[in-house]
C-alpha cells in the first residue's frame, strides 16, 4: 500500500445511501429537502457525501458542495460562497456581483464600514444567495453539500437557515456533514430552527465490513492476527487504512497464499501515533512543511506556507512533492489540503503547546507583514495570544469591524473572543462590549443583545460605558415590546444634563417612542420636544428623525390628523436630508402610513410603507421590516382585501417571531382574529386574540383596542354579551383617560351597540358625544361614518345609518360599510319600508361575499328571511377548503407565474409585494392543491386552462 492508494470501496453504508437516495428523489419530485450526516472524524461522511454527489450528477442534479476550514470560520459567506461559485471572477454577472457585495468592505482598500454606513448588509447577501439557489433549482433540481458544518461562519449558517424556510417547492437537497463536536452557537441555532431535517448517524462499521475493507486494501484474506490489530481501530475506516499503510511501511504484514497476516504485532496504537510513525520515515524538510501547513489550517496556498515559514517559494519545492507523494496533502486549484482533517491535527498536537503558541504569533506577524487579510491574521494571532495580549485584541476588533455589515454575527464573536483575551482593567472592554451588543442586535439576537447591556449596567463599568449601554439596552427592549423596561432603562441618560448633548438626544428620542407605547402621550410629547431641540444643536439626524416622528403620532393618538401628517412631512424631509440617510434607521414611513391609513388615504399609506420597506430592504436596516409588513397587511384588511391580507399577515408574524421585533405586531393578530371571526372560526379567532394577549401583556397600550375588539366580538358571537359590553368599556375608559381618541371612532359603534343591549344608555350617550368630537376636527370620512353609526344605533336614526354607510364606502372602510347597512336595514323594516330594507341588507350580503364572511352572509340571509325575502346567490357563499375553486385571485395569480417558472423573487417583483408573502401565498396553494412541488403545480396549471 502506497502513500497514494486509492480509497477502499464505501461499505457498511447501504441504508445511509438509500436514505439520500431517498432525498434526491423528493428533489426530482420538486420538494425541498435537508439532512445531516452527523459522526466522528474519520468515519467516512465525506465518503458517503462523494457517493451521493456522483449519484445526484448521474441523474442529472446540479451539485454545489463546499467543505467548511476550521481556520476560515471568521470569513463571512466562506463556505456558502464556494459551493456556490460567488467569486469575483466568476463568469456569471450574478455570482461576481454577489462576490462583490460580500468582499466590497474587506477592509484592504477602503474603510471600514461602521453600523450606520451599511448595518445590514448581511441580510443582503442572504436574499440574494437564496434568490440564486431558487433561481438555478426551477432550471434543474440542485443539491447544496456543505462538508464540516462545525467550522462553518455564522453567515453561512444563517443562509443556511434563510434556504431551508424559504426553499418550499424547490427541487433541493440540502445536504450537510458534521462531527458530533464543536457545537458553536450560530450552529446550535441552525440545527433547533430546521425542524423537518433527516438525520443520519454514522456509526462504526460491522466486523464483516472492516474485513472486506481489509481484504481490499492488502490484497488478500486477512489472517486472525491482522483482523485483531485492526479491530483496535473500532470500527472507524480511516483508523484502519491509516493503520494497515503504518503496518506495511513498517515491513510487519506477510503474504502467504492469499492469505495476509502480521509478524511481531501487538495491540492497536492511537490514531495519533499511527499516524505519526507513518510520516517519520519523511525528511525533516518535509516535515517542517507539515507544520507550517497545520498552522495555517486544512488548506492552504504555498505562498502562505512560505510567508509563514519565511522561505522562497523554490527552496519549498522538493519537500512539498515529498508530502504530497507520501498522500497527507493533496492539490485542489491553487491551494494544498491535507487528505483529511486527522492528519492535520495528529501533526498539530504533536508540537508542544507552548511552541504551537510561539509558532502563531510568529505566524501572524509575518502574514500581516506580508498583506494577508485581516481575518487571516488576526485568527493566528488569537490563537497564539495569552490572555491581556494587546496585538491580538487589537487584530481581532479590526477583523470584528470590517465584517459587521456583511456578518454582525462573525463580528460578535470577534469581538466576544477580543474581550475574552483583555484585562480586567483594559479601558476599552467596556465599549465593545457595548458594541458586540449593536452586533447582535444587527444579527437578530435581540434578546441576547438585551443580556449582553444589562449585564454590563448591573456590573461595575466605566462611566463613559454607561450611556452607550443603557442607549442599546433601551432599544432593544423597545423593539422586543418592553417599553416600560426600557423607559427605566434610559432614565439615566435621560435626566443627565451633564454628558454628550447627543447621547442624551437619541436617549431622549427612544424614551419618547417607549412613553408614547406606553399610552403617555404628554410624556411623550415633553421628551420628544426636547429631543428635538437637542438633536438639532448637535446634528444627531436619527434623534431628530425619531422626536418628530414621535410627535406626529401622538397627534395621531389625540386624533389630531392635519397636525399629525404635517409633523410626519418634517420627519421625512429631516430622514431623506440626513448624511447617508442616518434618519432612516427610524422607520419613519411607517407611522406615516399608518396616520395616512388613519385618514383613510390608502393609496398614499401604502405608497409609504412600501417606500419604507425599500428603504430597509437598501440600507440593510432589517429590524423595522417586522413593523412595514404588519402595517401593510392591516392596510389590506382595512379596505376588504382578506385574502391578499391573510398572506401579508401571516408573513409579517413569521418575520417579527423570527427576528425578535414584536412591538407592533398587536394589530396582525387582531385583524386575523375578526377575519376568522367572520369567516365563522370561532376557535381559530380565539387561537389569534390568544396570541395578541402574549404581547400585550408585555405593557404596551397602543393597538390594545383591536385586541379586546376582537375579544368583544367574539365573547358576543358566543353568546355572552354583557362581558363583550365590559371588555369594550373597560377600553374606553382607559382611551378617555389617555386621551387616545384615534381609538374612539373604531371602539365607539360597537361598544354604543353593546351599551344599549345592556342597559348603559348613559354610556352610550358619552361614546356617542365623543366620536363626534373627534369628527368634528378631521374631515376624514371613516370618522365621520364611526360618528352617524354611533347617533343611529343610539337613537335608531335611520338616515344616520345610511348616510354612515355611505362615508364608510367613501373612506373605503367595507366591513364598517357592511356593518352599517345591515343597521340601516333592520330600522327600514321596523319603520315599514321592507324595499328599502331588502336593498340594504343585500348591499351588505354582496360585501360579505366578496370578503368570504360566511357568518355575516348567515347574519344577512336570516334579516332577508324575516322580510319574506330570499336572497339570490350572486357569489360563492363560502370558499371551498381544498381544490382548484379553494385558490383566492392572488393565489391564482401566483400558481400561474410559478407555472410560468418564475421565481419567487420575480413574482414579488411583479406583484409587488415581499418574498415573504409569495412564499405564504404558494404554501397555501400547496395546502389546497395537496402538492408538494412546484412541477406539481405547473401541471395542475396547464390541466386547469386545457379544461
Amino acid at each position: 500500500m502506497s502513500g497514494t492508494s486509492p480509497e477502499p470501496t464505501l461499505r457498511g453504508r447501504d441504508d445511509e445511501i438509500g436514505r439520500l437516495g431517498a432525498a434526491l428523489d423528493r428533489a426530482v419530485a420538486g420538494r425541498l429537502s435537508v439532512v445531516m450526516v452527523e459522526g466522528e472524524a474519520g468515519i467516512g461522511k465525506t465518503r458517503l457525501l462523494a457517493h451521493a454527489l456522483q449519484t445526484a450528477c448521474d441523474r442529472g442534479f446540479q451539485v454545489a458542495t463546499a467543505k467548511a476550514e476550521e481556520m476560515e470560520r471568521n470569513r463571512p459567506f466562506g463556505v456558502i460562497a464556494a459551493a456556490l461559485g460567488c467569486a469575483r471572477g466568476a463568469a456569471d454577472e450574478r455570482r461576481a456581483a454577489i462576490a462583490e457585495l460580500i468582499s466590497g468592505h474587506d477592509g484592504r482598500d477602503r474603510a471600514a464600514p461602521t453600523v450606520s454606513s451599511d448595518p445590514g448588509l448581511q441580510f443582503r447577501v442572504v436574499d440574494a444567495l437564496c434568490d440564486l439557489v431558487e433561481s438555478v433549482a426551477i432550471e434543474r433540481p440542485l443539491v447544496l453539500a456543505l462538508d464540516d458544518l462545525q467550522w462553518a461562519d455564522p453567515s453561512s449558517l444563517v443562509t443556511l437557515g434563510a434556504l431551508a424556510r424559504t426553499g418550499l417547492g424547490l427541487p433541493v437537497t440540502l445536504v450537510c456533514c458534521r462531527r458530533p463536536f464543536p457545537r458553536p452557537p450560530a450552529l446550535l441555532r441552525l440545527l433547533e430552527s430546521l425542524g423537518g431535517m433527516e438525520r443520519l448517524e454514522l456509526r462504526q462499521l460491522h466486523e464483516h465490513d472492516v474485513r472486506e475493507v481489509v481484504t481490499e486494501l492488502v490484497g488478500a484474506t486477512p489472517g486472525p492476527g491482522l483482523l485483531a490489530v485492526v479491530a483496535g481501530a473500532a470500527g472507524n475506516p480511516l483508523f484502519v487504512t491509516e493503520l494497515l499503510k503504518a503496518i506495511t511501511q513498517e515491513g510487519s504484514l506477510r503474504r502467504t497464499d492469499g492469505h495476509a497476516d502480521v509478524t511481531g504485532a501487538s495491540l492497536a496504537p492511537s490514531l495519533q501515533l499511527t499516524i505519526l510513525g507513518r510520516l517519520s520515515s519523511l525528511p525533516d524538510e518535509a516535515i517542517q512543511v507539515l507544520r507550517g501547513g497545520s498552522l495555517l489550517g486544512s488548506a492552504f496556498s504555498i505562498t502562505e506556507l512560505a510567508t509563514v515559514l519565511a522561505r522562497p517559494v523554490s527552496e519549498l519545492m522538493p519537500a512539498v512533492e515529498a508530502v504530497i507523494a507520501s498522500g497527507v496533502l493533496g492539490e485542489e486549484g491553487v491551494q494544498l489540503r491535507f487528505r483529511h482533517d486527522l492528519l492535520r491535527e495528529a501533526i498539530y498536537a504533536d508540537m508542544p503547546s507552548s511552541l504551537r503558541l510561539a509558532l502563531h504569533r510568529e505566524a501572524a506577524t509575518r502574514l500581516a507583514d506580508a498583506g494577508s487579510p485581516t481575518t487571516r491574521v488576526a485568527d493566528q494571532f488569537a490563537r497564539g495570544a495569552t490572555h491581556g495580549d494587546p496585538e491580538a485584541v487589537d487584530w481581532l476588533i479590526r477583523a470584528a469591524r470590517e465584517a459587521e455589515s456583511t456578518s454582525p454575527e462573525t463580528t460578535a464573536e470577534l469581538l466576544e473572543q477580543a474581550a475574552g483575551l483583555m484585562e480586567p482593567t483594559d479601558a476599552r472592554l467596556d465599549l465593545l462590549e457595548v458594541e458586540r451588543a449593536d452586533s447582535l442586535m444587527m444579527a437578530g439576537r435581540v434578546t441576547e443583545a438585551i443580556a449582553t447591556c444589562e449585564s454590563l449596567v448591573e456590573r461595575g463599568h466605566r462611566t463613559e460605558a454607561d450611556a452607550p449601554a443603557r442607549l442599546r439596552l433601551g432599544a432593544a427592549l423597545m423593539v422586543n415590546g418592553r417599553p416600560a423596561d426600557a423607559l427605566r432603562a434610559l432614565d439615566p441618560v435621560t435626566r443627565s444634563a451633564a454628558g454628550s448633548e447627543e447621547l442624551r438626544a437619541l436617549g431622549l428620542s427612544e424614551a419618547c417612542f417607549a412613553s408614547l407605547w406606553l399610552g403617555d402621550f404628554d410624556g411623550a410629547q415633553a421628551s420628544a420636544e426636547l429631543a428635538q431641540s437637542l438633536a438639532e444643536r448637535c446634528g444627531a439626524h436619527r434623534a431628530a428623525t425619531a422626536a418628530l416622528a414621535t410627535r406626529s403620532v401622538v397627534a395621531c393618538m389625540r386624533g389630531q390628523l392635519s397636525e399629525a401628517v404635517t409633523l410626519n412631512d418634517e420627519a421625512v424631509a429631516r430622514a431623506d436630508r440626513s448624511p447617508g440617510r442616518a434618519g432612516h434607521a427610524f422607520p419613519v414611513h411607517a407611522t406615516r402610513g399608518w396616520i395616512l391609513m388613519e385618514r383613510d388615504e390608502h393609496d398614499a399609506a401604502v405608497r409609504a410603507l412600501t417606500t419604507g420597506r425599500q428603504l430597509c430592504e437598501e440600507l440593510g436596516v432589517r429590524w423595522p421590516l417586522a413593523t412595514y409588513q404588519a402595517y401593510l397587511a392591516v392596510e389590506l384588511f382595512v379596505v376588504g382585501q382578506w385574502d391578499d391580507a391573510v398572506a401579508e399577515l401571516e408573513a409579517g408574524i413569521a418575520l417579527a417571531e423570527e427576528t425578535g421585533v414584536t412591538y407592533a405586531v398587536k394589530p396582525s393578530h387582531s385583524a386575523r382574529a375578526v377575519i376568522r371571526l367572520y369567516r365563522n372560526d370561532l376557535p381559530g379567532a380565539r387561537r389569534a386574540i390568544r396570541d395578541a394577549e402574549t404581547f400585550a401583556d408585555r405593557g404596551s397600550r397602543l393597538f390594545d383596542y383591536r385586541v379586546l375588539l376582537a375579544q368583544a366580538l367574539l365573547l358576543e358571537a358566543e353568546g355572552d354579551v354583557p362581558r363583550a359590553y365590559r371588555a369594550l368599556a373597560d377600553r374606553w375608559r382607559l382611551c378617555r383617560s389617555v386621551g387616545m381618541a384615534i381609538d374612539y371612532p373604531a371602539v365607539g359603534p360597537d361598544l354604543v351597540r353593546l351599551a344599549r343591549a345592556t342597559g348603559n344608555a348613559d354610556l352610550a350617550a358619552e361614546v356617542a358625544d365623543a366620536v363626534a368630537a373627534v369628527a368634528e376636527r378631521n374631515d376624514v370620512p371613516s370618522i365621520t361614518g364611526a360618528a352617524l353609526r354611533c347617533r343611529a344605533l343610539l337613537s335608531d336614526d335611520l338616515d344616520a345609518a345610511r348616510e354612515a354607510a355611505d362615508a364608510y364606502a367613501r373612506g373605503r372602510r367595507v366591513l364598517e360599510e357592511a356593518l352599517s347597512c345591515e343597521d340601516a336595514a333592520r330600522l327600514a323594516a321596523r319603520e315599514g319600508d321592507p324595499g328599502l330594507a331588502r336593498e340594504l341588507m343585500e348591499r351588505a350580503g354582496d360585501i360579505f361575499e366578496r370578503l368570504d364572511a360566511s357568518r355575516g352572509i348567515l347574519r344577512v340571509d336570516a334579516g332577508l328571511r324575516s322580510l319574506g325575502v330570499r336572497r339570490g346567490r350572486r357569489g360563492a357563499r363560502q370558499r371551498p377548503q381544498q381544490g382548484w375553486e379553494s385558490l383566492t385571485p392572488t393565489e391564482s395569480t401566483v400558481a400561474q407565474l410559478v407555472a410560468e417558472g418564475l421565481s419567487n423573487p420575480q413574482i414579488a417583483e411583479r406583484l409587488f409585494v415581499s418574498r415573504r408573502t409569495v412564499q405564504t401565498h404558494v404554501a397555501h396553494i400547496f395546502t389546497k392543491l395537496d402538492i408538494t412541488a412546484r412541477a406539481q403545480l405547473a401541471a395542475l396549471v396547464t390541466a386547469h386552462q386545457h379544461a
